[in-house]
Formats: structure tokens, sequence, C-alpha cells
């Protein structure tokens, strides 16, 4: 399932922003694009360490193997031609992409079209498919959470028709888990650099310029404001529950810099893990499986293998 997510959100997120869908999950296989994006991703933390360790942008290009040169200046490409395809769609009056709100409006530049869809397409995709992959991992870990996600979305709907974003908002466990699992596993692990202005943190001077940050993973994980951290207690997050300080989980970060795309991934999750748990009964096929010690952290999390059989709904005789 951590592919099979990933070519789902790619799949909303082509549609979103080219106003066509990548048809990944259609065909059961990552489009070429999205392909491309993914073995980008496993390079991207090189590059960002190099350039930390002041390496140039000159010696820099030349450690970057020729075919990964290929590659983006080929993915380079095919942004363009999509972004160009969707401009000859035209329908900006009707259709509710992000394109249209800027197609609209005219005097816009195809470059910068093209470096705006590059950062839809990462920002929006690969995170909320690690987040979807770890929350299941996390559900199927807690049978008891699982139950409970599942009676309270097959108790709310009486069809997959009513499933809609604005009526999630009724489902206070369904939001309960999503923290939780955003809480354990935040798809952004490291924390986003800040520029200090001169200040006294934690009793020490950091002068002005100085680059901080505090990584998700470790804020979230600590004791001190959630008691046994590596616990999945979605209860923790509904309404009366004391004794944790909720403000110490911060997945999409804080203030001017915060992650633009958070009520698309609220929605994101919410439908597609209120859709699974309506549908299906959920099977974890290797029971003894420690999908998060075989995890590995880069920039992003690069996920492994997540293997589970889905039964239609009342038919799984462990369910």
């Amino acid at each position: 399932m951590s592919a099979a997510f990933t070519w789902l959100t790619f799949d909303i997120i082509g549609d979103l922003t080219f106003g066509e869908s990548f048809e990944s999950v259609a065909n059961w296989e990552p489009d070429t694009y999205v392909a491309l994006i993914l073995e980008f991703i496993k390079h991207f933390t090189i590059i960002q360490a190099a350039k930390r360790l002041g390496i140039s942008e000159g010696i820099l290009s030349l450690l970057i193997p020729g075919d990964l040169k290929d590659s983006m200046a080929f993915h380079e490409s095919l942004t363009k031609e999509k972004v160009a395809r969707r401009i000859k769609l035209g329908d900006f009056n009707q259709r509710r992409d992000f394109f249209a709100h800027i197609l609209r409006d005219g005097g816009f530049n195809r470059d910068h079209l093209a470096e705006q869809a590059k950062i839809l397409l990462l920002d929006g995709s690969e995170t909320t498919a690690t987040f979807l992959a770890g929350v299941t991992y996390l559900l199927l870990k807690s049978p008891t959470a699982l139950s409970k996600l599942q009676c309270e979305v097959r108790s709310s709907f009486a069809s997959l028709d009513e499933i809609r974003g604005d009526s999630l908002n009724q489902l206070p466990y369904l939001r309960a888990a999503i923290e939780e699992g955003l809480r354990l596993f935040p798809p952004v692990p490291l924390g986003l650099p800040r520029t200090c202005p001169g200040a006294m943190i934690d009793g020490w001077y950091v002068p002005s310029g100085t680059e901080v940050s505090v990584d998700n993973f470790v804020m979230s994980h600590d004791a001190k404001s959630f008691p046994e951290p590596d616990e999945f207690r979605p209860e923790r997050w509904l309404e009366g529950q004391t004794g944790n300080n909720k403000e110490a989980s911060r997945p999409f970060s804080i203030g001017p810099r915060a992650c633009l795309g958070v009520n698309l991934a609220y929605l994101e999750a919410s439908l597609i893990l209120a859709t699974m748990a309506y549908s299906f009964d959920w099977e974890l096929v290797d029971k003894s499986l420690h999908w998060f010690e075989e995890v590995e952290l880069m920039s992003f999390w690069k996920k492994p293998q997540l293997f589970i059989r889905y039964h239609p709904r009342g038919s799984f005789h462990g369910a």
C-alpha cells in the first residue's frame, strides 16, 4: 500500500494542478512523470546536505550523475508540456483546480507556472502518501483504535456517496486518529529552518543570522508533552482530554511559512481513511511486521513495502 497511496495522491494532485490525473492507480503503476519525481526525491537529501556544507553550485553540478541531470531535464520538459495542455484546456471559470485561479486573471508566465507546478506536485503528494501509509500501519497495530474508527464511520453514513468533505468534520475519532498519526509519524520529520534575529534560546545566546530549527519528530515524541509518547492513542485528541501538550505537535509548522496545503492534506487524509474504513475490513499480511523499524529517514521518509488485505466489509471472519 505504500506505493498505492503514492500513486493515489499523485493522481489527485495532478488533477488539481494540471486538470488531468496521472492515472497511476488505474494502470497500477506510476506514470513516467511520477516516477521521475520519486527518483529525484532519492537524491534531494544529498543535494541539500552538500549545500549546507558550503559546496558551490558549480562543484555540486559536477557531482550530480549525468543520468540524473538528464532525468531532471526531461521532467522539466514534461512539466512545461503539461502546463501548456492545461492552458489549452481553458475552462478557467468552471474548473476549480489551482491553475484556474491564476489563468483566469491572465498575465501569467509559463516558466513561473511550471515552477509552481513542481512545488505543488511534490508537496501535495508524497507527504500525504507517507502519512497515509504510516497511520494505516498504526491502526492495524491497534485493533481497538481501528474498530472505533470503523464504527464511527459506518454508523455515520448510509452509503459511500454520503462521505464528503464537509460531513467528515462531524467525526471526532477520525480527526483524532489523523492527529495522532501525524504526531507519531510526521510526514516531514525534520524541522523547517528559520533565521534567528539574535535571541536567548534555552539559556544560550544565538547570534543574529544563525539558522535554527526544531525537528518535528523529536518535539512530538517528547514525554514531557505526550506521556507514553510512542503509544498510538487517538483519545489524546478528543475533546475534554487533558495531560498532553498538543501544541508540541506541529507537523505542518507554524507562522507565515507554515505549509499552505494543510487544509488539503487533512481533507485528502479524511476522505481516504473514511472511505477505506467504511468499505473494508483490514488485515495486515505479516502480523509480525515492525514497519517503523524498516523506514529510512532522508529529507523525507523512505517507506518500505506495506502489504495489507482489504476484505469487503463484513466478509472477513477476523473482523
